[in-house]
């Protein structure tokens, strides 16, 4: 039987399809309202069809937020591995960070304001190279998770050095 993975043994929450749903409806209802109301306070009379095709793409991406995070949710994987760390993670453009233990410098949790109500921590990692800090964390994690996948990571990199 094969040997199971980080993500099985420390799987992200599914928590963490609704919260990146929320900031992302937050994020678009902004957007939304700074495109739409002008279009209709100032376009509809002259053209009410580019309004109705404005609200309707709107439309369109609330409806595809929770089904693009929950296809990111099933796509996302991370492996502490014996020799370095994978995390991949994307559905249209997949990312893969692969990284050295021996280059490993930090592992720290956080949690933003969202993260905090849902219960939910990252894990971060970082290298000298300022790719790291936005790519490789891993993020959606159940504390207990949390934890241990960063004792995890600290261990390979104190066995490496």
């Amino acid at each position: 039987m094969a040997e199971k993975t980080t993500s099985e043994m420390y799987p992200l929450d599914r928590a963490k399809i609704i919260k990146k749903s929320i900031s992302s409806y937050v994020a678009y209802g902004i957007l939304a309202a700074v495109i739409l109301i002008p279009s209709y306070l100032f376009l509809f009379a002259i053209s009410p069809m580019i309004c109705y095709i404005l609200s309707t793409i709107f439309l369109a991406i609330f409806i595809i937020i929770p089904i693009y995070q929950t296809a990111y949710y099933n796509k996302y994987f991370y492996d502490v591995r014996n020799d370095f760390l994978v995390i991949r993670k994307g559905v249209v453009m997949v990312r893969e960070t692969t990284l050295n233990y021996d280059k490993l410098q930090d592992v720290y949790m956080d949690q933003d304001i969202l993260d905090r109500i849902f219960g939910l921590w990252d894990v971060h990692v970082s290298t000298a190279t300022n790719m790291s800090g936005a790519e490789a964390h891993i993020d959606g994690v159940k504390h207990d998770n949390a934890n241990a996948i960063k004792e995890l990571i600290l261990a390979k990199i104190r066995k490496a050095k």
